[in-house]
């Protein structure tokens, strides 16, 4: 091998891209100093199994195949772990992310090694309690919601396991990256080494070590009974039917526990950064951080991430950089699909000296330049039975700069980002008239797949 080329790959679950903007997220506001920031990053689809399979694929959900209608992966197309398994590298998938707990067929694919943290907090403390109480309530969740396979809903294990993962415990992942690392290292291995990061994710824990708000305070006690109710609602999809309305304070409750859990994200990964770099884990290591979709609370009526190709869910933040690297801010748009291509680019750089790590890349302008569009789609949940017509469309989006097309079901429209980067005023378009705009736009390339038949 010429070099050793490790490569860190960090999701954070359901982080919006708009969330490191504020004042929750110093220190990932600020990581555009020694990193590659992609300002314009989209995902391929609005939840984690799609998205992390276009991620993993270099394919589109309508390629790769794994959503809602099938629940599992079985394309003959080779995952990013497999291709680096196959060269040589050690691969290992660190979550507790139930979508990869080895339920859901071929999404671990190439991963040699599974490892799955769950929170250390001690039984006979009031958070377990609390969830055992709630039992009942998973059990129908994992009935009623379309982001489980049907092995899940099966396993009387998975209730135990799956209420326990609802606790924070991604100090944990992270420490385990480090000394996994190290470990790797000494032996001059190679690695590739990818964690999906939960504590973002609903129920947003609002504290280190607990999903709930301390008892002390009527405030406390007050939404730690409202936010399970609600929950539970919004992952039976509650909100695809009309007629459902979120209360604003539960509303409101929701979004100050996600801002409370991004803040203690970006603490997380400011300590395991400044951790990695003392101890030199990261020098010849490619390191990628990105999300694999954003979160809804309310935008569109939608909550969660279903049902939706808007900007609120496909747009994600996206950093990606070297111990040697420099900062800078790019505004190119891209698709986290294609970090499949820069994967397999890097690691091929380390055994072929005549092979560019970054050419044809998401980090070759000239790249960028030629394909100015991103691509996505949506496969719509088909259980809810008295889900609103309009969420029973299959969905496809092409995002240029300044326009974005969407296809739901046989309809066409167009969204101007820059006059209305809300999505609040569609406008309808012939099928004609969208390719003809696409073309102009440079997304010719994408029109074909964007208007085909299903």
């Amino acid at each position: 091998m010429h070099s050793q080329r490790n490569i860190l790959f960090i999701v954070v679950d359901s982080l919006r891209a708009d969330a490191i903007d504020t004042e929750d997220a110093p220190f990932l506001s600020s990581l555009q100093d020694r990193m590659a920031h992609f300002r314009r990053a989209y995902a391929a689809e609005c939840w984690t199994l799609p998205s992390h399979m276009s991620m993993f694929t270099g394919l589109l959900p309508r390629q790769h195949g794994a959503h809602f209608g099938t629940m599992s992966y079985n394309s003959s197309s080779p995952t990013i772990a497999e291709v680096l398994r196959a060269d040589g590298y050690a691969t290992e998938a660190v979550t507790r992310n139930f979508v990869f707990d080895g339920q859901i067929p071929g999404v671990l694919r190439g991963f040699e090694r599974i490892t799955r943290p769950l929170s250390t907090v001690p039984d006979w403390s009031l958070a377990p309690l609390f969830l055992a109480a709630a039992k009942p309530r998973i059990r129908r969740h994992l009935r009623e919601t379309g982001f489980f396979h049907q092995g899940h809903r099966e396993s009387v294990e998975f209730v135990r396991t799956f209420a326990r993962s609802l606790l924070p415990a991604d100090e944990r992942v992270l420490d385990h990256l480090i000394e996994t690392m190290v470990s790797h290292r000494q032996q001059q291995q190679p690695f590739f080494l990818f964690a999906n990061l939960y504590d973002v994710h609903a129920p947003y824990p609002p504290q280190v070590d607990s999903v709930l708000r301390p008892w002390s305070t009527w405030a406390g006690m007050n939404e730690n009974l409202l936010v399970p109710y609600a929950l539970a609602q919004l992952g039976a999809h509650r909100y695809l039917c009309d007629g459902f309305r979120l209360p604003g304070a539960v509303r409101q409750l929701l979004v100050d526990r996600y801002r409370c859990a991004v803040r203690l994200m970006d603490r997380k990964l400011e300590t395991f950064f400044a951790e990695a770099e003392t101890r030199g884990v990261l020098d010849d290591t490619l390191v990628v951080l990105t999300s694999d979709h954003g979160e809804a609370f309310g935008e569109h009526d939608l909550y969660l991430h279903d049902a939706s190709v808007y900007e609120t869910h496909l747009h994600v933040p996206l950093w990606i950089g070297s111990a040697d690297g420099e900062g800078s801010v790019i505004d190119d748009i891209v698709n986290t699909r294609d970090l499949f291509e820069l994967f397999r680019r890097f690691a091929k750089s380390g055994q072929d000296e005549n092979t560019e790590d970054t050419e044809e890349t998401i980090l070759d302008e000239s790249y960028r330049q030629r394909h100015p569009y991103a691509e996505a789609d949506h496969f719509h949940y088909t259980k809810l039975r008295d889900a609103a017509p309009r969420y029973r469309l299959d969905q496809r989006t092409i995002i240029t700069a300044a326009q974005k097309f969407v296809r739901r079901g046989e309809s066409f429209a167009t969204y101007n980002l820059d006059e209305d980067p809300a999505e609040k005023r569609a406008v309808p378009m012939r099928t004609s008239s969208v390719a003809e705009a696409a073309r102009a736009a440079g997304a010719g390339a994408a029109v074909a797949g964007f208007s085909e038949a299903d």
